[in-house]
């Protein structure tokens, strides 16, 4: 059964339903734009004697259409795309809708198949030729950058073809509407600018330590960085849309220019900085994102008079030093503090990867080990962040430095430091495993949830001093005492 994308609701901007409970069948006129959410309580008022009670045995009530399809709660029914008289079931949650009966056995097959997975869309169509586009623009950018300054007009190369990206994917959201394109098209833009402002100032000396770019020295990353967080600012103002591949393209662009500007501390001192910096301004990202949102924060303010105190005390509802907020600007806000956060978090990913690769190459020892302790402490701090888009990029970020280091180990040990290797990896793996089966059924016990916290502090207290070790602080004191 299919439904329209539109609610066909009276003038009045109501829906009449029939809804069908255990008690009673009731024909009730709805507002369209209300979430399902805010509805259910006047409902279960309606709908029976005891009935609110009576949820919480079964798991509370939900709203299933007559097929068994549920409707999300958090979505109006002009989102769900109820239609004027259409029957909706209040049913327990926990309740198993019987399956749909079919005389066709074509019917039933195509039933079943449908089951089997989402039908290719569209959209899936257009994200899969974004994706490959920049699979074709990341070799080209990667061609460039192994080439080096070498051939003198890669840096103007570069240059342009972010310039033409950049106009592309303006023209794309502003002319054509389609931001998402447009969004792609001004991000394929960012590592260009990067690879165009690093070859424009490339050199003959061999500075830097990461394979492949040794040509690339903190004077060509700084330039590159800097390239790279105009381009950010022009795409953020232009396309308008996907803000956070532009917020992401802007901390790597701010951050990694810092790090250009520590070269006295060599390489691997200014990655140890950046992952500590990293790892302990983690808690600082959500306030940054409410500010930089213009999420409005209500401020109360205590009576100044005894008539007010006395207004209160009686029952009197408190107002507000403000305006009451419309809630269209306040879900405008919050789901632009929402972007700007998950962007910062994709400039975390990348900003940790390349930190990491240059410990695991250049750091010694010491930088080994804060790999190690920064890409656990990106793991736990993960846990911070609800949704998939938030915690995912930690989670990334962490594993691509554990991925480093283990694959710097493996290059480097011998024969039996290999078997031990190989032992322990697939002792870990199968602990793994078995902690991701064991929790995704069970919620973890609050012992375990306080030891994780526990852990969680002392790797991130542990970082500091790690990065200490590997600027050579400890060695430095050491050499003074004596």
């Amino acid at each position: 059964m299919t439904h329209p994308a539109t609610t066909i609701t009276s003038s009045s901007g109501l829906t009449r339903v029939t809804l069908h409970t255990p008690q009673r069948r009731v024909d009730v006129a709805l507002p369209a734009m209300v979430a399902l959410a805010e509805l259910l309580p006047e409902l279960l008022r309606h709908a029976g004697i005891g009935l609110a009670d009576d949820g919480e045995q079964h798991g509370g009530w939900i709203a299933r259409r007559a097929d068994g399809t549920t409707l999300d709660e958090a979505k109006s029914l002009q989102q769900l795309g109820v239609r004027d008289g259409e029957v909706l079931h209040l049913v327990p949650a926990r309740e198993q809708w019987p399956e749909l009966e079919y005389d066709d056995v074509v019917e039933a097959i195509a039933a079943g198949s449908r089951r089997r997975g989402a039908a290719w869309t569209p959209n899936a169509t257009r994200v899969s030729t974004l994706a490959g586009a920049a699979i074709l623009l990341l070799a080209g950018v990667m061609s460039l950058l192994k080439g080096g300054p070498t051939w003198a007009p890669g840096g103007y190369l570069a240059l342009t073809v972010a310039v033409l990206l950049l106009v592309g994917g303006v023209l794309a959201s502003r002319a054509y509407g389609d931001g998402i394109a447009g969004s792609a098209l001004a991000g394929f833009a960012l590592p260009y600018a990067f690879a165009g402002g690093a070859l424009l100032l490339g050199g003959a000396a061999q500075s830097g330590v990461v394979p492949s770019v040794l040509w690339l020295g903190s004077s060509q990353l700084l330039v590159g960085c800097v390239a790279m967080l105009l381009f950010a600012a022009l795409g953020a103002a232009g396309v308008g849309h996907g803000m956070r591949i532009f917020m992401a393209g802007g901390l790597v662009g701010l951050l990694g220019a810092i790090s250009a500007l520590l070269a006295g501390l060599g390489a691997a001192g200014a990655a140890a900085i950046v992952i500590a910096a990293l790892v302990c301004g983690i808690g600082l990202l959500p306030v940054l994102a409410i500010r930089f949102g213009k999420v409005p924060v209500p401020s109360i303010t205590l009576p100044r008079d005894a008539e007010s105190f006395g207004a209160i005390s009686s029952g009197g509802r408190g107002r507000a030093t403000g305006e009451i907020a419309d809630r269209s600007r306040v879900f405008a806000a919050v789901s632009r503090s929402e972007e700007l956060l998950t962007g910062m978090l994709l400039g975390y990913t990348v900003l940790a990867s390349f930190a990491a690769l240059i410990l695991a190459v250049a750091g010694g020892t010491a930088g080994r080990v804060l790999v190690a302790v920064g890409a656990t402490a990106l793991l736990l701090r993960s846990r911070l962040f609800v949704t998939i888009r938030q915690r995912g990029p930690l989670i990334a970020a962490g594993l691509l430095g554990h991925i480093m280091l283990l694959g710097g180990l493996v290059f480097t040990a011998n024969g039996s430091t290999r078997a031990f290797f190989a032992v322990g990896a697939v002792v870990l793996a199968l602990i793994v495993v078995l902690a991701g089966q064991t929790w995704s059924r069970t919620t973890p016990s609050p012992y375990v949830g306080r030891a994780a916290d526990i852990f969680d502090l002392l790797i991130v207290v542990s970082v500091v001093p790690v990065a200490g070790w590997v600027l050579g602080i400890y060695a430095a004191i050491q050499s003074w005492t004596a």
